[in-house]
């Protein structure tokens, strides 16, 4: 029996799985691999090594390399950790009568993310990629303040009576997303920071008391 290593060039053994089975195992293969390498230094034959698929299988499936990194953006980035998932999940906060809470969303997503570091790591290296024009993924990161703000909107959120309506809260949900943003960031440089203690911080200030110690 031969125990040469296995070429690197040929796909590991096929697995039978649905479409929906499929695109799940490219979506986690090529996060993984975009976050170490970031999108211009990953091939299609890279993710399709990685499934065990030819790259004519995976191209069945998501098209092209551009239809695979906007597999990644809408579908294992953006459909993760919104404000209905915050609702479903019943975490603190989230089934008051009178509407979710607003702090208490964003405490729910430090926590989710905290809990996925490849995800966050995919988010980074696309995020200063498609800082250039010529990037696929630009225009999605430069239209993102206001698709977020827009999903945002659409959830009736339960508010302290002197901030007033959700619809003048744009600049408090900006500083939130992007101090967000900063904790991340600074979740993988040494040393490490916990990213929930470092947002408990943010919190005070962004959602102090007394004002919000009731809507949290």
């Amino acid at each position: 029996m031969s125990t040469a290593p296995d070429d690197p060039t040929t796909p590991r053994r096929r697995v039978r799985l649905s479409p929906e089975q499929r695109i799940a195992q490219i979506l986690e293969a090529a996060t993984v691999l975009v976050a170490r390498h970031g999108f211009y230094g990953v091939s299609l034959q890279d993710v399709a090594r990685e499934v065990g698929i030819t790259q004519a299988g995976l191209l069945h499936h998501v098209g092209s390399k551009e239809g695979l990194l906007e597999l990644l953006v809408s579908q294992r980035y953006d459909r993760l950790g919104t404000p209905a998932d915050y609702v479903a999940s019943g975490a603190p906060g989230s089934t008051h009568p009178d509407g979710p809470s607003l702090p208490g969303y964003f405490r729910y997503l430090v926590d989710f993310n905290a809990a996925r570091p490849q995800l966050m790591k995919l988010y980074m290296v696309l995020g200063a990629e498609a800082a250039s024009p010529q990037h696929p993924a630009h225009d999605y990161f430069a239209d993102r303040p206001d698709q977020t703000w827009d999903l945002y909107r659409q959830t009736a959120w339960r508010l302290p009576p002197e901030v007033g309506p959700f619809d003048g809260l744009r600049d408090l949900v900006e500083m939130s997303i992007e101090a967000m943003d900063g904790v991340q960031v600074r979740w993988f440089r040494r040393p490490a920071v916990d990213m929930r203690e470092s947002w408990a911080l943010f919190e005070q200030v962004l959602f102090p008391s007394p004002v919000w110690d009731h809507h949290r």
